[in-house]
């Protein structure tokens, strides 16, 4: 093992510092442009240039050199030409001669969009004179240069070919950007390159994707990026948790999930095969697990912010999707030439769960464990809704509504003799979830840029459990357990957001806003024991960074954020600061560091048998504290010759953590207050070739925590603690088949049994996927169709935090698990309009 490991080691650091072969030149009275295409062809170097231009220049030469870079010096230096190598490509462009005068700065600014459908292209990465700024959700950019008579641009944006050119300094340009998957007739496209390296490293602790890179890894299709997600390192994959992630040791809630600027707070989706967003919807994803800017807050843990689509304003288009479990439809429909409007739809069209026997532990107070089969009837429908509406004024402003509704209701029953007894249990959950934003994309003409978003979003969750035993020798009715709840959570959110291009070193990006929350709390337990808390908290907040860039190879990003929470008369300071260092052409460091509060919490509840619940809360600052985390992140990449290397490191603290214990028999029911510590290190290597991936993951963490309640004063494993997990993908593009396979091993969660407060033995993780797609093209009719096999090996898992504990006796009870996705062949077809 430590061979392989060694010897895939040298292989990944010989090719990033490996020298470059010897270049032989033997040309009479040839034209440049066709130099250099004998050269491309025959030592795989990539050029950009102006080929009426350099057709010219006649080069006669007969030599050998020891270098691409000192053969491309001699065939232009007695030539009015220059060239400068951007991220690998040799970018040759008239000599510019330079003024003795100081140089004038100019203004440039343009639009990113996508060359089919002229979507938008938000987030998109932007390199102009050796520096990198990106554009923003309407994929506006601007920025100031030196004055000169043309600038290089390079151009960028994941899943999509780069595209390197000259222009001349200007307001209001277009660029378009060509997707490496294209809904189009078969055609064949040589000599591009697709942009995989920004997808990590280039910021600390961010991972972009999108449903270009994620469309071909096994699964349903209805989660096709949560697919990807769970790949990455530092996001759980172990206990397929997809609508909720577990980041860098986060706990349940501390991590944010937008979609066009609305919270989506996450239906319990007890399939995790459906994502709580229509995948057909999604464009852009962004994902922070931590140290991110003064933009984003009102969470502790990660943020992933979604992009969705805008629609296609040419022609109507139609999609659909059938798989195993669900229907998957969206309509675009132009309106006015500048608008769309996009309506989609998704529905469960049978009961997903047929009545099954599950495997059980019986456990005494001995710990030792008999297995038992339990038969359990459950019940499953899941459904949702989007409507956007989106559209350009003439001046290139971006505005949109876009609208969302979804829920999933789920339930099951047993009805079963276990040893002289009958258990009767009848539990239903019931989970509604709406949003809403109004969005409106302003560029001025002095470059400044602002957006203004106003939305809504509500979470409604529904609870019924009640559990009785039937002693069979006397017919006896004994109600163990009887709660009934409603939880809910209602965010109203009003911002605005600038970015001003003070100089050409500095970029000022500043904005505030109101933040609205209420939660609702119902609970009735045996028919007695009622309970209603409502709670509320307003906040107004605004935030100042300046990005500065400190010569070519030095970008610093400082600022910070002041709340001021309204129900707590207080204000909260979070200054944030970073660093990215270019070392070389190849390799980045990068640093940062901030302080993050949350103002609303998913409290746990853990009752007599170990079990954990949820409820959302407003924080009071009594029974549930604000949340504040310390984040520390440093992070290590590379990418040359299409190798991807990263490595972040992590450490965070978070405090204020509260939890509802009722331990009847070791201590007083209430709630107890907490602290969590996290650190850790990801390691990514990925190979991308030829429109094929493939990459190892690796992360190895610790998350702890201690509360109040614990009889020491050590810190214990947190109950979504996982020490160590390996991911392996591979995704092969023999196009029109694609073939890919992925692979994840977790080490596994703690198990508690809270009567004794001990752990038992971790539950290992390990699940091989696979599938092959084939994709069909013509002028009416594109689609694809798909097999997946999940589970291959059929390994037993268990899912993260569905397990439940139910007594049998005084001395014994029942550990029922919730297994994990078993050995499902999946089919699914893609057809498009």
């Amino acid at each position: 093992m430590n061979r392989r490991f060694f010897f895939l080691f040298a292989v990944v650091l010989c090719s990033l510092t490996a020298k470059a072969q010897t270049i032989t030149v033997n040309v009479d009275a040839q034209p440049l442009n066709q130099v250099l295409i004998e050269l491309r062809d025959a030592y795989q170097l990539r050029f950009s240039y102006d080929n009426t231009l350099l057709a010219h220049y006649r080069i006669t030469a007969h030599k050998k050199f020891h270098s691409a870079k000192n053969a491309i010096r001699f065939l232009l230096k007695e030539l009015p030409l220059q060239y400068d190598i951007t991220e690998g490509v040799f970018v040759i462009y008239p000599l510019i001669e330079k003024e003795k005068a100081t140089p004038r700065t100019c203004l440039i600014s343009g639009y990113i969009l996508e060359k089919n459908s002229e979507e938008p292209l938000p987030f998109s990465t932007i390199r102009i004179d050796k520096k990198s700024i990106a554009s923003d959700i309407s994929g506006y950019f601007s920025g100031q240069i030196t004055c000169d008579s043309s600038v290089k641009i390079t151009l960028s944006h994941l899943g999509y070919y780069l595209l390197d050119t000259v222009v001349k300094p200007a307001e209001n340009l277009r660029f378009y950007l060509r997707p490496a998957s294209i809904n189009l007739q078969a055609v064949e496209i040589r000599d591009f390159q697709v942009d995989y390296r920004s997808q990590i490293g280039q910021i600390p602790g961010v991972i972009k994707l999108n449903s270009n890179v994620a469309s071909r890894l096994p699964g349903y299709g209805d989660n096709s990026v949560f697919n990807l997600l769970r790949l990455q390192p530092g996001i759980l994959a172990a206990g397929e948790q997809t609508n909720e992630l577990i980041i860098w040791g986060s706990y349940s809630g501390q991590s944010k999930v937008e979609f066009d600027g609305f919270t989506v707070y996450g239906l319990k989706n007890f399939n995790d095969n459906i994502s709580s967003f229509n995948p057909l919807m999604a464009k852009d994803i962004e994902v922070m697990k931590g140290g991110f800017d003064a933009r984003y807050g009102e969470r502790v843990g990660g943020i992933v912010n979604i992009t969705g689509k805008n629609g296609n304003t040419k022609d109507v288009s139609f999609t659909l999707n059938v798989n195993n479990m669900t229907i998957n439809s969206m309509v675009e429909i132009p309106v006015r030439k500048r608008s769309s409007l996009i309506i989609a739809f998704r529905h469960t069209y049978f009961n997903l769960y047929n009545p099954t026997k599950h495997t059980v532990r019986k456990t005494d107070e001995n710990g030792n464990t008999n297995s038992i089969d339990i038969k359990v009837v459950p019940n499953y429908v899941f459904r949702d809704l989007n409507l956007k509406y989106s559209g350009k004024t003439k001046s290139g402003d971006l505005y949109y509504v876009s609208l969302y509704s979804g829920n999933d209701d789920f339930s099951y029953k047993i009805d079963q003799p276990i040893y002289f007894r009958k258990v009767l249990k009848q539990t239903d959950e019931q989970n509604l979830q709406f949003g809403g934003s109004l969005f409106y994309g302003k560029s001025w003409k002095n470059g400044w840029s602002e957006n203004f978003i106003v939305s809504a979003s509500s979470l409604k969750e529904k609870y019924y459990d009640h559990y009785r035993m039937t002693k069979l020798w006397n017919q006896q009715i004994d109600t163990l357990h009887w709660v009934s709840s409603l939880n809910q959570m209602t965010e109203f959110h009003a911002h605005t957001d600038l970015t001003s291009p003070i100089s050409r070193n500095h970029v000022l990006e500043w904005g505030g806003g109101l933040i609205s929350n209420q939660s609702l709390m119902n609970t009735d337990t045996f028919g007695i024991n009622k309970s209603a808390v409502s709670m509320k908290g307003a906040r107004l907040y605004s935030y100042l960074q300046d990005k500065i860039n400190l010569g070519r190879y030095l970008t610093v990003r400082a600022g910070g954020r002041v709340s001021y929470a309204n129900n707590l008369k207080k204000n909260y300071f979070e200054p944030r600061f970073s660093v990215l260092f270019q070392m070389n052409e190849y390799w980045k460091l990068n640093f940062a560091t901030g302080i993050y509060h949350q103002f609303i919490a998913k409290t746990s509840v853990l009752d007599d048998e170990g079990n954990y619940r949820y409820l959302w809360a407003v924080c009071d600052n009594k029974d549930i504290p604000v949340l504040k985390a310390v984040h520390n992140v440093l992070s290590l990449s590379a990418f040359r010759n299409d190798w991807t290397f990263s490595a972040e490191s992590y450490y965070k603290v978070t405090t204020g953590l509260s939890r509802f214990v009722t331990y009847k028999n070791i201590i007083a029911p209430g709630i107890y207050h907490g602290n969590s510590r996290s650190y850790g290190l990801d390691l990514l290597i990925k190979k991308d070739f030829k429109g094929s991936s493939a990459w190892v993951a690796y992360s190895l963490g610790k998350t702890e925590e201690h509360f109040e309640y614990f009889p020491d004063n050590r810190y214990r494993r947190a109950p979504q603690d996982q020490r160590q997990e390996v991911k392996l993908a591979v995704i092969i593009n023999l196009n029109p088949v694609f073939i890919s396979a992925n692979y994840v091993y977790g080490t596994g969660f703690p198990v508690s049994y809270s009567q004794q407060q001990r752990i038992a033995a971790d539950y290992p993780y390990s699940r091989l996927d696979g599938s092959v797609s084939y994709r069909f093209l013509n002028k009416k009719l594109k689609g694809e169709a798909g097999l997946s096999v999940l589970n291959i090996l059929n390994t037993e898992n268990i899912k993260f935090s569905n397990f439940e504990r139910i007594p049998l006796n005084q001395t014994s009870g029942i550990n029922i698990y919730a297994q994990a996705i078993p050995f499902t062949p999946t089919l699914y077809l893609n057809i498009r309009l």
